[in-house]
């Protein structure tokens, strides 16, 4: 397998019997203490998501071509990241209000499609959190209670699952109700979270 790191080969050799997966990890480890974190990652030129990564991880490393990382600097990744999260929240707050509307209106299969949408975004939001804690080996639960959160990023992914399997089971108007209520402001307060990690962040770089 030839492995190209930001456009350079040979950086690093697959061993003969090596799995996709122990690469990988083999990878994001030496990365991670060049102080860089990967972006993205193509196989065979093609972007590999994090569910491929879990299906395809115990596959032989050599039974593939190419493998492509994409990588940047640790700290301006993280920094960006965040910004641009707290950027995204009171949108997903706004749409997931939007889905309460459709539901009020009958407008089901909308109201399904926009509640999809802001699980995959909330879903992608919480992969990067989850990966900032542990790069920086931060606790967020520490900071949850030492900022008096009563609440985890994880709850509102629960209630985003939740909202959905009611929706499936047609329970409308309660759904409506913790949609609008009780995740909404949530999204909106998580905002406050965000901030407070990029303000441990720059005291970290500082």
């Amino acid at each position: 397998m030839k492995v190209i790191i930001d456009g350079y080969e040979d950086l690093v050799m697959a061993e003969e019997n090596e799995t996709l997966g122990e690469l990988l990890l083999q990878l994001e480890k030496w990365i991670s203490e060049n102080k860089r974190v990967i972006v993205e990652v193509r196989l065979e030129g093609k972007p590999l998501s994090e569910s491929d990564k879990r299906s395809l991880f115990n596959r032989r490393a050599g039974e593939f071509e190419t493998l492509e990382l994409f990588t940047a600097n640790l700290w301006q990744w993280a920094m960006g990241s965040l910004e641009e999260i707290k950027s995204y929240l009171p949108q997903i707050a706004k749409e997931i209000e939007g889905v309460s509307f459709f539901i009020q209106q009958g407008n089901y299969k909308d109201a399904f499609l926009l509640l999809g949408k802001c699980i995959g975004l909330w879903d992608e939001i919480n992969e990067v959190l989850m990966k900032i804690e542990n790069i920086f080996a931060l606790d967020y639960t520490k900071i949850f209670l030492k900022e008096n959160f009563s609440w985890r990023m994880e709850e509102v992914v629960q209630y985003l699952r939740e909202a959905k399997r009611a929706l499936r089971d047609n329970d409308f108007l309660a759904l409506a109700d913790i949609l609008e209520y009780e995740l909404a402001p949530r999204i909106r307060e998580e905002k406050k979270v965000v901030e407070k990690i990029i303000s441990i962040l720059k005291h970290q770089m500082n």
